[in-house]
């Protein structure tokens, strides 16, 4: 009797390694399922976080213009400028614009600033001492996947 029990006790005491292994074949199907799916989420939100770095950008502008009664700009250099994929904020000192200090931001890793290949997009967007600015369109992609728009009107 004492034999059986022991017997017993050990095989209730865990899992196979049969089953350990189908286990971890089914999560590593899952993970195989799933990663396409969360990268391109991860992408739409890096894309999503640039088209807002943008909009608070020119925001930022548009509310140091009214306060200051000075000219702003928020100048978005593509990959092609230097330094490439960033968002500069910039204020009127007296007839040119100057980068104003800390105001240069970089967008997130994969992420590009589509300069002039939509005809519509604009590479700067000034914003004259009473809030107003030019009107536009701004693109940003990841890796040609996911797309953001940022639609810039008359006042901001």
């Amino acid at each position: 009797m004492q034999i059986c029990r022991a017997a017993r006790a050990r095989a209730d005491a865990g899992y196979s390694a049969t089953e350990l292994i189908i286990v971890a074949a089914l999560i590593l199907v899952l993970l195989g399922i799933s990663t396409p799916a969360l990268h391109r989420i991860y992408l739409q939100h890096q894309t999503d976080t640039a088209a807002v770095m943008v909009q608070s950008m020119v925001h930022r502008a548009r509310i140091s213009a009214l306060k200051e009664k000075r000219a702003y700009r928020v100048v978005l250099r593509d990959e092609n400028d230097s330094p490439p994929n960033t968002i500069e904020l910039q204020r009127d000192d007296g007839g040119s614009f100057v980068t104003v200090s800390g105001e240069v931001h970089a967008v997130p890793g994969s992420v590009r600033i589509l300069g002039s290949l939509p005809t519509d997009s604009v590479d700067a967007v000034t914003v004259n001492s009473r809030g107003h600015c030019n009107s536009g369109r701004v693109y940003v992609t990841s890796r040609g996947q996911a797309h953001g728009e940022v639609a810039i009107a008359r006042t901001c």
